[in-house]
């Protein structure tokens, strides 16, 4: 242990005291819960069987900004990337 502590640059105490640290569980945000997402999803692709995730997404966008009215400036929560996760995890996508 000493001589991968000099190559580390590191003290013995500090390299054996993260050899028996355990690894500790990332802190961040919980996911949303995908129900209402999902069944946004399926009620877009029951209408329109050919489009994909990228238009999908366009389509609930769209959606929710003529039903609340928002300015255009306001960013729309629900990326691209998370319609497209949420399709592949539920089996609406391809």
């Amino acid at each position: 242990m000493k001589t991968v502590a000099e190559v580390i640059g590191v003290s013995r105490s500090n390299l054996a005291d993260r050899l028996q640290e355990r690894c500790k569980k990332r802190i961040g945000r919980p996911p949303l819960p995908d129900d209402e997402l999902v069944s946004k999803i399926k009620a877009v692709i029951a209408e329109l069987p050919t489009y994909g995730y990228r238009r999908v997404h366009a389509v609930l966008k769209r959606q929710a900004l003529a039903a609340v009215r928002l300015v255009a400036s306001v960013a729309w929560p629900l990326a691209t990337a998370v319609a497209k996760r949420t399709q592949r995890l539920h089996g609406v996508w391809d």
